[in-house]
């Protein structure tokens, strides 16, 4: 441990290198499918007394390559379709990894994704693309991704849900 703490004192990029290895980005979309459904069942509260001048903000902290936030996306996107006048819908997905932020960001995932997602799912919210699958503009427009470290910045406020699966791990 020692001859470790000095490595990191003395070699340019060895911090950063450890933090990577440290961050876990395990995630697909709508992973653990009976949570998914669990939280399905509690999305009309969170629209419960809103209309057109208001929004349902939600926190997908530790997003990591988006695939909670845009799942959680799609739930609300699909309940909204069934209202006559729905609020905004305001996803915040943060992750303490600039990387994992730009892949999110990019929207594009591999085909692997069919496992996970429905095919309805994938002809309402992608578009098959250089041999995966992009987000749609309109899906991705309701997701403002960001880096943040949820120890030293300060939380977003006024939300609805807050999901922190990814965090947990």
């Amino acid at each position: 441990l020692q001859a470790y703490l000095h490595v990191l004192r003395v070699r340019p990029g060895e911090c950063s290198a450890l933090l990577q290895d440290l961050l876990i980005s395990v995630t697909n979309f709508f992973r653990d499918p009976e949570c998914f459904a669990a939280l399905e069942a509690h999305i009309p509260a969170l629209f419960d007394g809103k209309g057109p001048n208001d929004s349902v903000r939600v926190w997908s902290i530790a997003c990591a390559t988006g695939e909670e936030a845009y799942s959680i996306a799609m739930l609300l996107s699909e309940y909204a379709r069934t209202l006559d006048a729905p609020p905004m819908i305001q996803v915040f997905a943060t992750d303490l990894d600039q990387d994992a932020i730009q892949v999110a960001r990019e929207g594009l995932y591999p085909l692997t994704i069919e496992a996970d997602v429905s095919e309805e799912r994938l002809r309402r919210f992608f578009v098959q693309e250089h041999g995966g699958y992009r987000i749609r503009r309109e899906l991705r427009e309701m997701v403002l991704l960001a880096v943040h470290d949820v120890m030293r910045d300060p939380a977003f406020s006024r939300l609805d849900l807050v999901s922190c699966r990814n965090l947990l791990i």
